[in-house]
């Protein structure tokens, strides 16, 4: 449960979309993506953006890739 929550302190899991989105920035990330994302665009040392990928994957029901994605047939409000 720890390593859960570790998780959640970067991102949030929209479950209706299947998608893990960043609490900082707001986008979405592929669960492969997580820990360069943390890296590169936070800034995070790689111990700590690996456990946070790997807290990350173990989420139910992520996509695994963009082709995953279901994109809404008419226009959505933005996911705040």
């Amino acid at each position: 449960m720890a390593e859960e929550s570790f998780g959640c302190q970067y991102f949030e899991h929209l479950a209706e979309y299947a998608v893990a989105v960043c609490k900082e920035c707001r986008h979405g990330v592929l669960p492969s993506y997580i820990e360069s994302h943390l890296q590169r665009i936070h800034r995070i040392k790689q111990k700590q953006a690996r456990q946070v990928a790997n807290s990350v994957g173990e989420w139910p029901s992520l996509i695994e890739y963009a082709s995953e994605l279901a994109v809404p047939s008419r226009a959505i409000s933005p996911v705040r």
